[in-house]
């Protein structure tokens, strides 16, 4: 970052340099957590929770309108806490971020404008409020293309209808990106952010972009280096872009806890750089800054108010300004609540909680992994390198030749090489039975209802069978077979080995949000296959199966007969120079 001189006061906020300053002419480093509009907690709560915050990134699901943001926004901006506006909706309708559904068109692209025009000129007189774009935006275009260029014209956009309106606040520019950080703003138009003026880069930042890594100096290095490329490909009209970590949190899916969350959180405020954590409730239960409905802190809600702390001891204390309220204009749109979604992959095999938060059950460590397990009374369950189970750290002696550890009701259980199970459901237990047992205490088989928008499956060595239709599926479990029905599924594979069975082409296409293959998975293409005339003979496959490479990824296509056209029906991300020759050793047919 640049250098944290105080200028003159000018009753703004504006960009210079790559830093933001407040209107007081001191430097603003953004220390807060975000909101969900219609589950908000008043500024003396906020206040009193995380002594110093200075930042609220509401989301919004529902294009509240002025006259229904009012009260809270003037509660909090009176108390000198900036509030960035920022619509939360996709396409889709699922409303979670992570890149889904389309860039926005037509009816749809008007209606957002239309309310960001209508905030921003309701707030032109408040200089705490500032605006964001679409949260974790689609870089799909109306075809179907990854077109990071038209998310660029989307957000240019929304840019020029908060400045139309007369408003000069800071907007927040959503930065996509993915596991490496070249992938940040990639394929973003740098010239449409050259003119633009007080803009800010927001990144996001959860374990799953590090592949769950726990060194400290892996997790570290990478925020950096997303950083600095974001601002490398990004320059403003006011010369370098100004960062702020939008979201971060303790989990990936909101659902379980990542195995570097600590490093993950250590990492962002250790960066230097301002940020919001996700998300003011009790999770689902990661990402729970508090416990249960009231405002109790979580363990990990507590690490951030430390973080917020620690900022606020090195920032000039925020002076508000006195500032024009906006006026009561009748509500289009009753708040609601929605439910958060932290971003747009999965928790790694084997990942565990914090040290106050017990695994979910049926969480699965394999050994040479480095997650763990934490028990219902905070222990941590490891596997060594050499094989032992290993206990807050400390190694038991009484083990060897462990393969996996697995947290299965409240129990601790280990198997080794042999194939032989023990369990126990303290350190100062033995383990039983004495000779071990061949019966895994996992579950065998799973099959999946797709009444939630989205399932988790953390399980290894089980056979899951996908729910039908379109849908968001998480696996983080190893060696798993799962069987996928049709629909347009979205995939998100973080452990090693799976098998996925797809279904006849013409059903649906299933995507795959990262390069399986590079994690030892599999495509089954044996019932796809059967649907079709080919012979079985592996010179004339080429004529029914077909590779075809773009800069996001690979997609497998399945002609019905030799030669014939193809039908989609997996598309892998991340394997952008991918052939059928690459592909065979992961296909089964």
């Amino acid at each position: 970052m640049s250098g944290t001189l105080s200028t003159a006061a000018t009753g703004t906020f504006h960009v210079s340099g790559g830093q933001i300053t407040d209107p007081n002419g001191a430097p603003f480093v953004a220390a807060g957590i975000n909101v969900m509009e219609g589950s908000q907690p008043s500024a003396s709560t906020l206040q009193s929770d995380f002594p110093g915050i200075n930042f609220v990134r509401l989301a919004i699901y529902d294009y509240a309108s002025p006259s229904a943001l009012t009260s809270y926004v003037d509660q909090l901006t009176s108390a000198g806490i900036v509030v960035e506006l920022e619509d939360h909706s996709n396409s889709d309708g699922t409303d979670g971020g992570g890149d889904s559904g389309n860039i926005f068109t037509g009816q749809e692209l008007s209606t957002e404008l239309n309310w960001y025009s209508s905030v921003a000129s309701a707030f032109a007189n408040n200089p705490y409020v500032w605006f964001g774009t679409d949260n974790e935006p689609s870089e799909t275009d109306s075809s179907g293309n990854q077109n990071p260029a038209a998310l660029s014209t989307w957000q240019q956009q929304t840019y020029n209808a908060v400045r139309d309106a007369g408003n000069n606040s800071p907007v927040m520019i959503e930065i996509n990106g993915d596991r490496s950080p070249s992938s940040f703003a990639q394929g973003y138009t740098p010239s449409v952010y050259s003119s633009m003026t007080n803009i800010v880069g927001d990144v996001h930042y959860y374990g799953w972009i590090t592949s769950y890594s726990a060194d400290q100096s892996t997790v570290s290095g990478n925020l950096a280096a997303d950083i600095a490329q974001t601002q490398q490909t990004i320059t403003t009209a006011n010369g370098t872009l100004p960062i702020i970590i939008g979201e971060y949190g303790n989990s990936t899916t909101g659902t379980t806890i990542d195995a570097n969350a600590n490093q993950v959180i250590a990492a962002v405020q250790q960066s230097g750089f301002g940020s919001a954590a996700w998300s003011w409730g009790s999770g689902n239960p990661g990402d729970g800054l508090t416990v249960g409905s009231g405002s109790s802190l979580s363990a990990y809600g507590q690490q951030i108010a430390a973080g917020i702390a620690a900022s606020a001891a090195t920032s000039p204390a925020a002076v508000p300004v006195p500032v024009a309220s906006a006026p009561a204009t009748p509500s289009t749109a009753a708040p609601t609540a929605a439910a958060p979604s932290a971003g747009d992959s999965t928790l790694a095999a084997g990942a565990a909680g914090s040290v106050t938060d017990a695994s979910p059950n049926d969480t699965t460590v394999l050994a040479g992994s480095t997650g763990s397990i934490v028990d219902a009374s905070g222990n941590t369950w490891t596997i060594t390198g050499t094989g032992q189970v290993a206990v807050n750290g400390t190694a038991d002696a009484t083990t060897a030749d462990v393969t996996e550890l697995a947290y299965v009701g409240n129990a601790v259980w280990q198997e080794n090489a042999g194939n032989l199970w023990w369990d126990k459901t303290s350190p100062s237990a033995a383990w039983a039975p004495v000779a071990g047992t061949a019966t895994s205490p996992l579950t065998a088989a799973i099959t999946l209802d797709g009444a939630a928008s989205g399932d988790t499956v953390s399980q290894s060595q089980v056979s899951v069978q996908a729910a039908s239709g379109n849908g968001l599926l998480f696996i983080s479990g190893s060696d798993d077979t799962v069987t996928l029905p049709g629909g347009a599924g979205t995939i998100t594979d973080t452990g090693q080995g799976n098998t996925y069975i797809l279904p006849a082409a013409g059903t649906g296409t299933d995507t795959f949000t990262s390069d399986i293959t590079a994690t030892g998975g599999t495509l089954d293409l044996t019932a796809a296959l059967a649907a079709t005339n080919w012979d079985g003979s592996a010179s004339t496959l080429p004529n029914y199966v077909t590779v075809a490479d773009s800069s996001a990824g690979a997609v497998l296509s399945v002609a019905p007969t030799s030669g014939g056209p193809g039908v989609a029906i997996a598309t892998i991300d991340g394997a952008a120079t991918a052939t059928l020759s690459s592909l065979l050793p992961h296909l089964i047919s």
